[in-house]
């Protein structure tokens, strides 16, 4: 497919929730349709979603919401357990009115996605789409905190190209350079807490989550991901589920593959 020109156009806004917190910010587009929540990877932003909202809003009604303490989300004063950050989230869902909805996480936020789906219940979660989901097991959430490691600023910013360097790593030597920057923008923009969030993922009992989901499941992989092993692994878990690799294409799927994702998703979710 080439590059589509999307027709809806893509908002953004704050969402009232509950203090202490207060607000998530969240991108939106769509005004019919199913509704579609985005979850980010960590530790950056829904900003990585900014060229597959427009295409779905086309179909669909989308909000890709900053975890709290990311992207322009306010932050706690201190680090919040995983649970507590869903929940911020489902409180921004439930602020918006909307009963049923699908969900959509891609990498860690695949474990957003899952914890949101636990706390809402069965009857409201339509659908679970993961994108390179990461590690189910403890050595393996150990392993994704360890290598991006803790702030650690230093006078001369050589902090800064590791930063780099573990995107690289992580979507591949390849990665486009607008991919990289935007992803190192947002990591260094909260670069004092950017490890909050990887630590209570730490702390996650993924595995727990996702064999909970009883909605259908839908696992994607690109051809070219390091993540699509730990991606077939998630998908065994849940009950309802089916993994796909999409051959020919690389990571990170939503910058990508925002097109045929929005083929796949609208096929999957339904348009009415």
């Amino acid at each position: 497919l080439g590059r589509l020109t999307p027709m809806v156009k893509q908002h953004r806004a704050y969402i009232q929730t509950a203090p202490p917190q207060d607000q998530i910010h969240a991108r939106y587009a769509g005004d019919s349709g199913p509704a579609i929540f985005l979850l980010h990877q960590l530790p950056i932003s829904c900003r990585q979603m900014e060229r597959l909202i427009p295409l779905l809003g086309e179909h669909m009604r989308v909000w890709g919401l900053d975890t709290p303490g990311y992207g322009i989300s306010p932050s706690t004063l201190t680090q919040q357990t995983f649970v507590e950050y869903a929940r911020r989230m489902l409180e921004a869902i439930d602020a918006l009115g909307v009963e049923h909805f699908a969900l959509l996480g891609t990498e860690i936020g695949v474990a957003m996605a899952a914890e949101i789906a636990r706390q809402a219940g069965a009857k409201r979660v339509t659908h679970f789409i993961a994108l390179a989901a990461p590690p189910s097991d403890p050595a393996g959430h150990q392993a994704f905190l360890t290598e991006l490691g803790e702030p650690a600023p230093q006078q001369d910013g050589s902090h800064l190209l590791p930063i780099w360097q573990f995107w690289q790593r992580r979507w591949g030597a390849d990665t486009d350079n607008a991919t990289l920057r935007m992803a190192c923008t947002e990591n260094t923009y909260i670069y004092s807490r950017y490890h909050w969030g990887l630590r209570a993922y730490a702390d996650y009992d993924l595995a727990a989550g996702l064999k909970q989901i009883t909605s259908p499941a839908l696992f994607l992989s690109a051809e070219r991901d390091v993540m699509k092993d730990n991606t077939a692994a998630a998908a065994a878990l849940v009950p309802r589920a089916e993994h796909r690799i999409l051959v020919g294409t690389r990571a990170p799927l939503v910058s990508t593959e925002a097109e045929k994702l929005t083929e796949i998703i609208t096929a999957f979710v339904g348009t009415g």
